[in-house]
């Protein structure tokens, strides 16, 4: 069975999107306590503190919110054709730099697997009205924006999109590539805001 579930849907339902999801849990006879003890053990959750170190809820851990990205990827049965993605994800693999990021331990570019799930994510989020060449030549346009000086430059999962916690504790997207597309002609522009391109 396939769950859909949209902030607008709850609203017309005069529920808040916690609501329908704690129904739901409720709906499938889940066991939250053991859920949530099995979570941590994973390394999927952990405590969410203040300014005191007091525990104010919970929140997912970068580990977390890949495995609940691919569920929810997994679970769309309208996905983009495998084979799109997986040339896609090469060419773009082939247009970042080689090798390790400096200062850090991440790689420039990840496996193309990894690309590939990061490009459906991108698809279900933003919609799929992106071409390849689009896509591609903003992606080219980024990386020789830097003329090979790379210290503010985005990894290319986080290049093409990047959520983070805004201060009201909503998820916030934020995507180059977008920018990128959306801006054709107005790369440099883009790249004079170099600070918000730091990783």
């Amino acid at each position: 069975m396939t769950i859909c579930l949209s902030k607008e849907g709850c609203q017309k339902n005069n529920i808040s999107l916690a609501e329908a999801l704690l129904m739901l849990a409720i709906h499938n006879n889940a066991d939250l306590d053991t859920a949530q003890k099995e979570l941590i053990k994973k390394g999927y959750i952990t405590a969410n503190r203040d300014d005191l170190f007091q525990q104010i809820g919970w929140r997912l851990t970068n580990k977390g919110t890949e495995v609940i990205d691919s569920v929810i990827v997994d679970s769309d049965k309208k996905q983009e054709p495998n084979d799109r993605l997986i040339q896609l994800a090469t060419r773009l693999k082939e247009i970042f730099p080689k090798g390790k990021k400096d200062g850090t331990n991440y790689y420039w570019a990840d496996g193309v697997a990894l690309i590939v799930r990061r490009l459906k994510l991108f698809f279900k989020k933003y919609g799929n009205t992106y071409t390849d060449e689009q896509i591609i030549q903003a992606t080219s346009k980024y990386v020789e924006g830097f003329n090979g000086n790379y210290t503010y430059m985005r990894l290319l999962k986080y290049f093409i999109f990047k959520e983070k916690v805004g201060a009201a504790g909503e998820v916030e997207g934020d995507s180059e590539l977008i920018s990128y597309i959306e801006n054709a002609g107005q790369e440099e522009n883009l790249r004079n805001d170099w600070t918000s391109t730091i990783n």
